[in-house]
């Protein structure tokens, strides 16, 4: 039989695909009945797996009228680019010393995915990064950043970095036009994160990382504005960058999931 954790588990994970693949939007009431009947459990685990995606952020409570699911303010992207701003620059510069040999080297493999990525995009002549090279570039690019947290040995930190991707795709931000341009200014930023971090040079490691995520901020904050101004009901089509990134962040999460201890639900 399996135990309250495992039971909640399996619940957090089918409410967190709902979100991601635009089943539940924002505003959406979650049933707890419907959840648990569906998946074949009690409402108690069910229940747990509500209480983590509330303190995630993704969902919110209503007294005498149930659970539903969030839409963020600007105050809360600015929020969440902060927190990553902190624990990614620390963690980028705690990873300078803590890195082993063969992490160095998989640091380094990961930029050169991506400049592959950007050379084959490149020579597609499409204007924009799309397809399986968008995949083999973001694939890259969140590896690169969950490596450095790794290795800064730091779980509390690798989960709320894990999170903030996790609501950045249930709230639907699209927040760059992935064109060569960008790609440029991301690969370079990345390189110099992998220099720094060869090098043993914690302070240039975190400045570049910050720098990396103050540009993303920017850009989050500009897509949120263009989506609040031109926001109509109904689902939006999800187009490809929408899928990978859905595929990487279950993917990003799910690792997340391996690391933490039995029975440690929240």
């Amino acid at each position: 039989m399996l135990m309250s954790s495992s039971l909640s588990q399996i619940a957090y994970r089918n409410i967190r695909q709902r979100l991601l693949d635009a089943t539940l939007l924002a505003g959406d009431k979650v049933s707890e009945a419907s959840i648990a009947r569906e998946i074949g459990v009690s409402r108690t685990p069910v229940r747990e797996a509500i209480r983590r995606l509330q303190d995630e952020g993704v969902l919110y409570q209503v007294p005498s009228s149930g659970t539903f699911v969030s839409e963020p303010d600007r105050s809360q992207v600015i929020e969440a680019y902060e927190i990553r701003l902190a624990l990614e620059g620390f963690a980028a510069g705690k990873a300078t010393r803590l890195m082993t040999p063969k992490q160095r080297i998989e640091l380094s493999s990961l930029c050169e995915q991506m400049h592959k990525a950007i050379i084959a995009f490149r020579d597609s002549g499409d204007a924009v990064l799309d397809g399986e090279h968008l995949k083999s570039f973001l694939t890259a690019d969140l590896s690169f950043h969950l490596l450095l947290l790794r290795a800064a040995d730091n779980q509390s930190a690798l989960k709320i970095v894990t999170d903030a991707h996790v609501r950045n795709r249930v709230f639907g931000y699209q927040t760059h036009k992935r064109d060569m341009h960008h790609l440029a200014w991301v690969w370079l930023v990345h390189a110099r994160v992998a220099r720094a971090v060869r090098q043993r040079d914690s302070k240039s490691a975190g400045y570049w990382m910050r720098r990396h995520i103050r540009a993303s901020l920017r850009d989050a904050l500009a897509a949120f504005d263009r989506q609040t101004i031109g926001r109509m009901p109904g689902r939006t089509t999800p187009d490809s960058l929408a899928d990978a990134m859905d595929e990487l962040v279950v993917r990003l999460a799910g690792e997340v999931d391996t690391t933490r201890k039995p029975g440690n639900v929240n």
